[in-house]
């Protein structure tokens, strides 16, 4: 059975000579067959002078070592040859009642299920990151955003920083939708979001597809005033693009209205709330005419525009 087994086997005697061996071993070490010659030969003589392929014939060696000394069962123990070839190595002392009889090892090619379970790794982490992007913008969505935003709002307390968020959409953008057709509306979508991250693109923003004509920028120790310039430069961007929008009651092409909060985080504040705020500034926004933007006041909601 143990000539004739797909692992690699060696049974050892109490003073490491080798009593068993079969070819499978030989060929996982790649040494020269067959394994009956080495019959009676020290263990780790058989190592030194026939396993180049070993990274490091004396560590290997050092290991066995201690895991004889020990004389402790060890199960899927990995180790990785010079040729990329993965093993699991089992070594199990042996027993004859409460005697002490030798040493069993045990070698299996996990070589395959290994690379497996890389490329599984591999896929669940594109699938991961691909559920974090929208699929049409390619921007970060809103899943994506909303745990940036945990991770900034716990540095930001820390560190008793500024956090900005701006909120920001597609004015009339139903409208755009209506006349032009989905497809355009999609079309007018993904431009806007290449407008903004071209204005974002040097700057420590994280910028994401919220929802629908609606883009969220998180800005990390930004204070209000940073947060205006760039709401102003990408809105600016945007309504000199000339997007034709005959929609529009404003100027005949696409614009965008933004709304801006800017808080120092603290314990007493949920992070959603910064999301909030700057909601209620961008309906500010779109309730004082449009391709503007509105920044959130904790007095006066809203209440003041640019």
């Amino acid at each position: 059975m143990v000539q004739n087994a797909k692992t690699g086997t060696m049974i050892e005697t109490p003073e490491r000579e080798v009593a068993v061996i079969n070819q499978t071993f030989c060929d996982m070490f790649d040494i020269p067959g067959p394994p009956n010659q080495y019959v009676g030969l020290k263990s780790n003589q058989l190592f030194l002078s026939h396993a180049p392929m070993l990274k490091d014939p004396a560590r290997f060696l050092k290991t066995v070592e201690s895991t004889v000394y020990s004389k402790e069962s060890i199960v899927d123990e990995e180790i990785t040859f010079i040729n990329g070839k993965i093993y699991a190595r089992d070594y199990i002392p042996i027993y004859e009642g409460h005697v002490y009889i030798g040493h069993y090892w045990e070698y299996r090619d996990i070589t395959e299920k290994k690379k497996a379970e890389c490329d599984l790794r591999k896929a669940n982490k594109k699938l991961e990151m691909l559920s974090m992007k929208d699929g049409l913008t390619g921007l970060n969505n809103r899943r994506s955003l909303d745990k940036q935003l945990e991770i900034e709002w716990e540095y930001a307390q820390k560190e008793k920083e500024p956090l900005s968020f701006l909120l920001f959409d597609i004015d009339y953008f139903k409208a755009y939708n209506d006349t032009y057709g989905h497809i355009q509306g999609d079309e007018c979508l993904k431009e806007v979001a290449n407008i903004a991250k071209s204005v974002v693109f040097d700057e420590p923003a994280f910028i994401a597809r919220y929802g629908g004509e609606e883009f969220g920028i998180l800005l990390p120790r930004a204070n209000q005033y940073e947060a205006i310039k760039m709401a102003e430069a990408i809105r600016q961007q945007v309504e000199q693009r000339g997007i034709i929008h005959q929609a529009s009651d404003l100027f005949k092409c696409v614009t965008i209205s933004v709304g801006i909060m800017t808080v120092v985080p603290s314990e007493n504040i949920p992070p959603i709330s910064i999301v909030h705020q700057a909601d209620q500034a961008l309906y500010e926004a779109k309730r004082t005419g449009r391709n503007r933007i509105s920044v959130y006041s904790h007095h006066k909601e809203a209440d003041s525009n640019v």
